[in-house]
């Protein structure tokens, strides 16, 4: 028979592998980014996110620790957590670029 226990569940999102996916398998548009600010797990073990790169991630093991830098692949994240910013497409910053460029063309000529 199964006694009744006072003690606190400690089960969080975390703890049960449940919903975790890969953080290199989440799915979204090229113009997105991740933000950083999460929690995860590498290896098991709870990590805190600080910055989401192209293919690697910056993780704090706990605060006050050094941080690591770990392959997007190996971290476990829940991607209800996870926040995603979009950015200008690629196209529209060389636009930007190009025009400013062609701005800064004009002033020089019309400065001579």
């Amino acid at each position: 028979m199964k006694m009744a226990s006072n003690r606190k569940s400690t089960e969080t999102p975390l703890n049960s592998r449940a919903g975790l996916v890969r953080l290199d398998s989440v799915e979204m548009d090229e113009d997105d980014e991740i933000l950083p600010d999460f929690e995860a797990e590498v290896d098991g073990r709870r990590v805190w996110v600080t910055a989401v790169l192209e293919r690697t991630a910056v993780v704090e093991p706990a605060p006050g620790e050094p941080k690591e830098l770990v392959k997007r692949r190996r971290l476990m994240v829940d991607p209800r957590h996870l926040r995603v910013r979009h950015l200008a497409s690629k196209e529209a910053a060389r636009r930007g670029r190009e025009a400013a460029r062609a701005l800064r063309m004009q002033e020089h000529s019309s400065a001579a």
